[in-house]
C-alpha cells in the first residue's frame, strides 16, 4: 500500500501573544496618525489649513474662518505726531498724554520698549495735538494681559470733538466716531454719529481672545469721510464713517478690570494726500 505524505512548509506559527502585540503596535500608530492629524489642523500646518487674508501660508492664523480681505493699509509720509514713551519716566503718566484719572509708563519682561498702561474707567488723549488731519493715517499697540480674557473687557477708540478729557466714556459708543475691542463677547463694534442723519453702526466677530497676552497693531486709514480699520493687517471696516469738516481728537478708554492689564504704545499719526 502506497504511503501518500502531506508536506508543511516549516514556518512557525505565531503565538496570540504575538498576534495582539502587532495588532497593539498597528493600533497605536493609527492612534498617533489621528493625533498629529488633529494637532496639524489647529496650528494651520495640514493641507487644509487654508491661506491667510493676505493670500500667504501661514500657521495658527486666527483669520481662518473669516472672510478673505486685502491688506492695502499704507502709512500717511508726513509724521505730524509719534509717540513710544522712551523719553518718560517709568512710573509716572507719559508727559505727553492726559486723561480723567491716572496712566503709568512701564516696561514688560519679554517685550521691547516703554509701554503707557491705561487704567479701567479711565479715557486717555494726546495733550498738544491739534485736531487730526483732513486726510491721515493713526496707527497703534494694544498690549494686553490677563488670566482671563474676558477680564480685558472691551477697550475702546475713536474720534470726538473735544480735545480735554473731564470724564471717562463709559458709553464710548455714543460719541461721533467709535470703535470698540470687545475681548469679552469676541466681537468689534463701529459707531458713528457723523454720516447721515441716523446713527451709523457696524457689528463683526472677530477672534479678539486669540490677541490675548499679545500685542495688537491697529491701523486707520481717513480719506475724506471714508474710514478704513485694520486689526494685525485684517480689514475690519471700509466704508464712510466720518464728516471731513468736522474737528477729530483721538482718544482711547479702557474699561478692563483689576484682574486685567491693558497698555497702549508706539502711537504714530501723519498726514494722507489726497
Amino acid at each position: 500500500m502506497a504511503l501518500t505524505f502531506t508536506c508543511f512548509a516549516l514556518h512557525p506559527v505565531p503565538s496570540e501573544a504575538q498576534l495582539l502585540k502587532k495588532l497593539k503596535k498597528k493600533l497605536e500608530k493609527k492612534a498617533e496618525e489621528v493625533v498629529d492629524r488633529q494637532v496639524d489642523g489647529v496650528l494651520g500646518n495640514d493641507d487644509t489649513a487654508g491661506e491667510d487674508h493676505t493670500g500667504e501660508e501661514r500657521s495658527g492664523d486666527p483669520f481662518r474662518n473669516l472672510p478673505k480681505t486685502v491688506y492695502d493699509f499704507v502709512p500717511g509720509a508726513e509724521i505730524v505726531f509719534q509717540d513710544d514713551f522712551s523719553e518718560d519716566v517709568e512710573g509716572n503718566m507719559a508727559s505727553r498724554w492726559t486723561s480723567n484719572g491716572t496712566g503709568a509708563v512701564e516696561t514688560l519682561p519679554g517685550v521691547p520698549g516703554k509701554w503707557l498702561r491705561v487704567y479701567p474707567e479711565n479715557t486717555y488723549k494726546i495733550k498738544d495735538l491739534m485736531p487730526m488731519p483732513e486726510n491721515f493715517t493713526l496707527e497703534f499697540d494694544m498690549l494686553t494681559r490677563a488670566d482671563n480674557y474676558k477680564d480685558l473687557g472691551t477697550p475702546a477708540f475713536g474720534f470726538d470733538y473735544n480735545k480735554g478729557v473731564s470724564k471717562h466714556y463709559y458709553l464710548a459708543d455714543q460719541n461721533p466716531v467709535n470703535a470698540d475691542l470687545s475681548y469679552q463677547f469676541g466681537k468689534l463694534n463701529f459707531t458713528s454719529k457723523e454720516v447721515g442723519s441716523n446713527r451709523k453702526s457696524s457689528e463683526m466677530d472677530f477672534p479678539m481672545s486669540y490677541f490675548a497676552n499679545d500685542v495688537m497693531r491697529i491701523q486707520v486709514q481717513v480719506t475724506g469721510s471714508r474710514m478704513r480699520v485694520f486689526a494685525n493687517k485684517y480689514k475690519v471696516l471700509d466704508t464712510e464713517m466720518v464728516d471731513s469738516e468736522s474737528k477729530k481728537y483721538f482718544y482711547f478708554a479702557s474699561d478692563g478690570n483689576e484682574h486685567s492689564r491693558i497698555y497702549i504704545g508706539n502711537i504714530r499719526i501723519a498726514v494722507v494726500g489726497k
